[in-house]
């Protein structure tokens, strides 16, 4: 898998994951730091496996998983996988800086919540994303 990175372009994708069309008819593009966040909250949105041509396992396969924590029993075990999992995962992009990765996890109604904050590495901007077993929502902060 190619992890998408600081400099890369891809086609824009919409909340539902459809294509954006410009005015042209043409695909929309994303690029430079909105190309990853978007990657980002793809991957999250994604299970291990759910790929057809993904082949890797752990930390090198693509997606989260977060639905793997769906039912499982509220306990700091369970809370501590979550943490490690999502941290794994965002430790293959290079670019970020694994030192200032803020992770506050609550079980609310029967649903995990991950609150991450995420930096770029030698940048002082954050980037927030609400991980859940339901939904994924990606911000600058």
């Amino acid at each position: 898998m190619n992890i998408v990175g600081e400099d890369d372009t891809d086609i824009m994708l919409d909340e539902n994951g459809q294509p954006v069309a410009d005015e042209n008819g043409d695909f929309k593009t994303v690029s430079g730091d909105d190309c990853w966040k978007q990657d980002l909250r793809l991957e999250a949105l994604t299970g291990e496996g759910e790929l057809f041509y993904e082949d890797a396992d752990g930390d090198d396969a693509y997606g989260f998983g977060l639905v793997d924590f769906t039912h499982a029993e509220n306990d700091e075990f369970t809370q501590t996988e979550i943490k490690q999992r999502v941290s794994g995962k965002l430790s293959k992009r290079e670019y970020l800086d694994q030192m200032k990765t803020v992770q506050d996890i609550r079980y609310e109604n029967g649903v995990y919540i991950d609150n991450v904050t995420v930096q770029k590495q030698n940048e002082n901007d954050e980037y927030n994303m609400e991980l859940t077993t339901d939904e994924v929502e990606v911000e600058n902060g």
